[in-house]
């Protein structure tokens, strides 16, 4: 590693024109359409945080939305924003540049916060928005912040990068971005998929998401891990048994449970 930093500057121009490329994807092209639904997604969802919190806590002017007696999720002006933003976008001939091209991505980004802070109820259809279980939503935002942030920010930057990089450079890029899937998938399979999705961006989560215990109901435990890591897995993350989310781990729960007689 000692040899490749005192490297001639002609050589890190050459086989990874970082600079040239922030230049041209970052500065020069400014905020688009993609930019705009991230800042959009993510000023939201903090400020919709901070507001529930103010209400569950009796803080501030705010206050439960109830129409008839009937309360009001967030998720219901966040779904109303996602089909005027759908419906925009495939009915009217928009430019990016224009009026619409800043009412899409904006819209979408809105809906999007909204209806994915409670993701949690919808998944679940039980208001568990302050519960353990209330914790899917942060890590449905969390996901699609990373989706977002990599469409905005990685993958254009990086295929600049790729362009006009010589083939040293390419091969080393590929080989980086490899690993890094192999962290992800690794790490999604280990059922820790937040970290996953996030380590598309910043890798070391995934590889430190790859390195450590998987969840006992992950696919990783149930093709890999005999009787002692599995009785570990159970022993670190003792809520995956009361919580199944995907349909195998449904499925593995109904499997114990008549096992066990209950």
């Amino acid at each position: 590693m000692g040899p490749l930093i005192f490297m001639p500057a002609d050589f890190w121009s050459e086989s990874f024109p970082v600079v040239d490329a922030f230049q041209e994807r970052i500065r020069q092209t400014g905020i688009g359409t993609i930019q705009m639904t991230l800042l959009a997604f993510l000023v939201t969802f903090l400020i919709t945080r901070g507001i529930t919190w103010s209400i569950k806590h009796g803080k501030g002017p705010f206050g439960d939305m109830s129409v008839g007696g009937t309360h009001i999720h967030h998720l219901v002006p966040g779904i109303f924003l996602l089909l005027i933003s759908g419906v925009i976008g495939i009915a009217i001939d928009w430019q990016p540049g224009g009026v619409a091209g800043l009412i899409v991505p904006t819209f979408f980004g809105i809906g999007a916060a909204l209806t994915l802070d409670e993701f949690a109820l919808w998944l679940t259809l039980k208001d568990v928005y302050w519960s353990k279980e209330g914790r899917r939503s942060v890590d449905a935002v969390i996901v699609l912040g990373a989706v977002l942030a990599l469409a905005a920010l990685g993958i254009p930057f990086w295929v600049e990068i790729w362009n006009n990089s010589d083939v040293g450079g390419s091969g080393i890029i590929a080989a980086w971005h490899g690993l890094t899937a192999v962290f992800c998938v690794v790490t999604f399979l280990k059922g820790k998929w937040t970290f996953a999705f996030v380590g598309l961006i910043f890798w070391p989560l995934a590889f430190i998401g790859a390195l450590r215990l998987a969840r006992p109901a992950s696919l990783w435990a149930r093709k890999f891990y005999g009787v002692t890591k599995e009785t570990r897995s159970r022993a670190r993350y003792p809520e995956d048994r009361h919580s199944p989310m995907w349909f195998w781990q449904r499925h593995r729960e109904k499997k114990e449970q008549a096992a066990a007689g209950t």
